[in-house]
C-alpha cells in the first residue's frame, strides 16, 4: 500500500472505499457517492485537520485524527442524500 501520511483526503478515499462507496480525489477535493447508487454524489474538501462537505465555508463532518468516524459520518449522509435523490 502507498505511503499516505499526510494526506488526509487519500486516506479517507480509502476509508469510503472499504465501505464501498466510490470515491475519487480531484486536487484539493474528494468527489464520493454513496454505495450501490449513481445519485448523490458529494464534494469534500480538508483544511489538513477537519473534512467538510463542499469546501472550505461547508459543514465540518469529521477530523483527520479519526478518519474511521468521518468515513461513518459520510457514508450515513451519503445514504440520505441517495434516497433523497
Amino acid at each position: 500500500m502507498a505511503d499516505l501520511k499526510g494526506k488526509p483526503l487519500e486516506i479517507l478515499r480509502a476509508a469510503l472505499l472499504e465501505r464501498r462507496c466510490r470515491a475519487k480525489v480531484h486536487g484539493e477535493t474528494l468527489s464520493a457517492h454513496p454505495p450501490a447508487s449513481v445519485r448523490g454524489e458529494q464534494v469534500i474538501a480538508c483544511d489538513g485537520e477537519l473534512f467538510r462537505w463542499g469546501g472550505e465555508g461547508g459543514r465540518v463532518f469529521g477530523s483527520v485524527s479519526d478518519v474511521g468516524a468521518a468515513a461513518d459520518a459520510a457514508v450515513k449522509v451519503l445514504k440520505r442524500i441517495a434516497r433523497w435523490s
